[in-house]
């Protein structure tokens, strides 16, 4: 089963891509400076999950391919690849006369060797490659993945996290997961070359890089846990990359100032509300639709997300538009008829007007305490009592996750890097699905779509599943997660910017340039 994150944090048309080499130029002397929340716990991005070294890592390392801030896979040492009728054989072809930043060459014995360690070390990626059978390496310059049956899903995965291409002559299996003890060389835009801990990771540009040189002469990564003075030292000047979501209370003093750009990108993590279907009151499918034509979550989504908040329409994320089905989506608000609701249920109103009492179960993160406070006053218009319930993470996931004992939940999290990552949290077996659904129909459409590659045919399929997920109501969609990365006036060529969004990954910095 694939991992995905709860946390709030994070396949396009066509198969085969090109990409252009060595066309920017180093402006010799330009510092870079973006904002970090943490120092690395390990310079091999791939040994274990390490959300702070990420971001530094998208720098130093490559990728075979790699996911851009629109979700789509475009090219990395693969300058392009095809998959087979079948299905089930990928065949990379790479770029040629790479070098690691050692300048030992790079071959597709080194992708070779990464992809099977992952998988011998139990790599941070392990689950999400789970399809892989076997990797070979036919040439120098050509990588071949069998996989054990069609699988849409794995090039998303292998574009996305702990994927990094390492070099074999580095990490031998005494120094697969050697934490900070061995610098980290990679093939990427930039070279290491310092880290201080608790101040900063400092790279340089790499002049050898196989692609587009970097614009800038050194990237700077200053680290700073705390978000209210790092968004101080952004405003200050001291950072010209935030370097992550500013705070929802400082949008729009950011949005509407001329001397910021955001730019918002809608990405598939969303926030929606889970019932336990397993038990009363919300194994009656009545009951659940009734929550829903008592909601209105463009109301919810412009009270807690602020300017750049998207509310959801779909029970799949936006950002696999060739899905979406508008025959399904999420019921407007509709109190009488989520009273109708009720009443079919045989409830009546008591002496306060309640026709239920419930409560919500969720844990200390973004904006869900606002959420859950306008969920509460919406559902008691309709007659509703909700208890919020609010907790430390692990409080939550040992009564939700691990037991089951709640009723409803507010969640978030990441639905990528495919379509198919919705699997995780409604199938029977899915590893986030704790609501106590199964669906038997659901479960069959889920693992055929999962195994067609062309776009069609495999929405056809999920046109289905969305049907499903509209009668049965095990989920409640609230709004997207609207990726955003502030930038100073100044700065030109950010990963989110459409210079860019075509050639790097969510936090390369390869095309930045400083105009002033």
């Amino acid at each position: 089963m694939k991992k995905l994150i709860l946390g709030i944090f994070i396949i396009c048309n066509t198969l085969l891509f090109a990409c252009s080499n060595g066309e920017a130029e180093s402006n010799s002397g330009d510092t870079l400076v973006v904002g970090a929340v943490g120092d690395p716990q390990t310079y091999n991005p791939d040994a274990r999950p390490d959300d702070n070294f990420y971001p530094m890592a998208q720098n130093i390392y490559s990728r075979l391919i790699k996911l851009n801030n629109n979700q789509e896979i475009i090219p990395d040492l693969a300058k392009d690849w095809e998959v087979s009728e079948d299905g089930t054989e990928i065949t990379f072809n790479l770029h040629e006369n790479i070098t690691w930043h050692d300048g030992e060459p790079f071959t597709s014995s080194d992708a070779k060797f990464t992809l099977d360690m992952i998988i011998e070390q139990n790599g941070a990626a392990v689950d999400n490659l789970n399809s892989m059978e076997k990797v070979e390496a036919p040439d120098d310059n050509t990588v071949v993945i069998t996989l054990s049956q069609p699988d849409a899903s794995f090039l998303g995965y292998l574009a996305w996290y702990a994927t990094f291409i390492v070099p074999e002559h580095i990490y031998d299996e005494d120094n697969w997961d050697s934490g900070t003890s061995v610098e980290p060389i990679g093939t990427g835009p930039f070279k290491f070359v310092s880290h201080e801990t608790g101040v900063n990771v400092e790279l340089e540009h790499n002049s050898d890089y196989f692609g587009d040189t970097p614009k800038v002469d050194r990237l700077i990564f200053s680290i700073n846990s705390d978000q209210d003075t790092q968004i101080q030292a952004f405003y200050n000047g001291e950072i010209d990359i935030l370097g992550g979501a500013p705070p929802i209370a400082e949008v729009e003093n950011i949005v509407n100032s001329d001397e910021y750009k955001i730019t918002p990108t809608v990405w598939p993590s969303r926030q929606y509300l889970a019932f336990n279907v397993a038990e009363e009151p919300f194994n009656d499918p009545n009951i659940r639709q009734a929550i829903a034509y008592a909601l209105d979550n463009e109301d919810i989504t412009m009270r807690t997300d602020g300017e750049i908040g998207e509310a959801a329409t779909h029970f799949l994320s936006p950002s696999y538009e060739w899905v979406l089905d508008d025959d399904y989506l999420i019921p407007e608000s509709n109190q009488e008829l989520a009273k109708a609701k009720l009443e079919e249920t045989g409830l009546e109103p008591d002496e306060n007007g309640n026709y239920l009492s419930t409560s919500i179960d969720m844990f200390e993160s973004g904006n869900f305490s606002d959420i859950a406070t306008v969920v509460k006053e919406q559902l008691s218009q309709v007659g509703i009592e909700l208890t919020i319930n609010s907790s430390e993470y692990a409080a939550w996931q040992e009564k939700v996750v691990d037991n089951q004992n709640f009723q409803i939940t507010l969640l978030g999290g990441y639905q990528g890097p495919d379509v198919g990552a919705i699997t995780s949290r409604v199938s029977t077996t899915g590893d986030s699905n704790f609501m106590g659904y199964s669906n038997q129909e659901l479960d069959e459409l889920l693992d055929t779509a999962g195994a067609i590659f062309e776009e069609e045919e495999r929405a056809s399929y999920y046109s289905e599943v969305q049907r499903i997920l509209l009668e049965d109501m095990i989920i409640y969609p609230i709004s997207e997660w609207v990726g955003s990365d502030p930038v100073h006036a100044y700065i030109e060529g950010d990963p989110f910017s459409e210079e860019a969004i075509g050639k790097t990954g969510f936090a390369e910095y390869t095309y930045v340039e400083l105009t002033e």
